[in-house]
């Protein structure tokens, strides 16, 4: 599906919109500090554990490798360079997920973010946040756990890939464009993306410039879904689900993402800009979506009942179907 500029214009408008919103309501603002609080110190201690468990051990045996060598006599080079490439490797996969410990913080506390989320809904929309309470957050644990491991594997399969076919003579260079040409064709088309493309490969610097991209694609979707959570959970959106709604509001899901994504990147402000996102995203449901009815025990809701966006139509199914079990 190429995107569509207007809506692209239309979520970051909407996007600006929110930020002041947030800024001007003391509530939102009480919770905003909360939460970036505790994010701080969390991140601080996933950092500290993701040393502590991957990179220490790793230092201990490079280090207890050499002095082995040196007392027994013996050629410890590629032992080292065993060790050396391991931490080469975990490196590189922890390069392909920006902000790491914020995204663990997400996962092990997502009701902090949730009650962010609430707060400025309640702010901007009482009415929808009372009827979305209502609906029993579900986990569906074994498809979130199956849909993130897939999700991580083909991260770091693809950037891995694309990182050793980089290093071929004569080729190599190619690599990495295409694969960024391909998957950014599916959002602008193929004419638009050959001139981003072509513009960061003559560029100073290219090969960097287009491996951000590469990453960046990969990552904004999983950034969309991840602040999408508290509406998806509460109204039982299984994975598959909530890749319909994303693809039935594509643009102007990625033209919100956008005003927000590229600073959530930035090591010392990042964490602050995903809690303001997270909280922004609130309106955005507020305004893109069909507020649900109250929940009625075996009640279902549809986020979309076809591949273009939510309406009129679909409220009406909607409301037909709130009161039928599920099996």
């Amino acid at each position: 599906m190429v995107l569509i500029a207007a809506d692209i214009g239309h979520g970051m408008a909407l996007a600006l919109e929110a930020a002041q919103f947030a800024a001007r309501h003391k509530r939102v603002q009480k919770k905003f500090l909360d939460v970036l609080k505790i994010t701080v110190i969390g991140m601080t201690i996933s950092y500290a554990l993701i040393y502590a468990l991957v990179f220490f051990p790793l230092f201990i045996l490079r280090n207890g490798t050499y002095i082995f060598a040196t007392l027994l006599q013996y050629d410890a080079t590629q032992s080292s360079l065993a060790i050396l490439s391991t931490r080469n490797a975990v490196e590189h996969f922890l390069s392909t997920l920006p902000l790491l410990g914020l995204d663990i913080l997400v996962h092990v506390r997502p009701m902090m973010f949730e009650d962010i989320f609430f707060t400025m809904l309640d702010e901007v929309d009482p009415e929808y946040a009372r009827a979305l309470k209502t609906w029993p957050p579900r986990k569906f644990r074994w498809a979130k756990i199956k849909f993130t491991a897939q999700r991580l594997a083909k991260r770091y399969f693809m950037t891995l890939v694309a990182s050793y076919l980089g290093r071929l003579p004569l080729v190599g260079w190619m690599v990495v464009p295409i694969g960024a040409l391909t998957m950014m064709a599916r959002f602008v088309g193929y004419p638009v993306a050959g001139g981003i493309i072509l513009a960061t490969v003559v560029s100073p610097g290219s090969k960097r410039s287009t491996m951000f991209i590469f990453k960046s694609l990969l990552a904004m979707g999983d950034f969309s879904r991840d602040l999408l959570r508290p509406y998806f959970s509460h109204l039982g959106a299984n994975p598959k689900q909530q890749l319909r709604f994303y693809k039935a509001n594509e643009s102007s899901v990625i033209g919100f993402i956008l005003a927000y994504y590229f600073f959530v990147q930035m090591s010392w402000i990042g964490p602050a800009f995903y809690i303001l996102a997270q909280a922004a995203v609130a309106m955005f449901i507020s305004r893109n979506t069909v507020c649900p009815p109250t929940y009625t025990p075996g009640a279902e809701w549809e986020l979309v009942t076809s591949d273009s966006s939510s309406d009129a139509t679909a409220q009406a199914q909607n409301q037909a179907q709130s009161g039928i079990k599920s099996d």
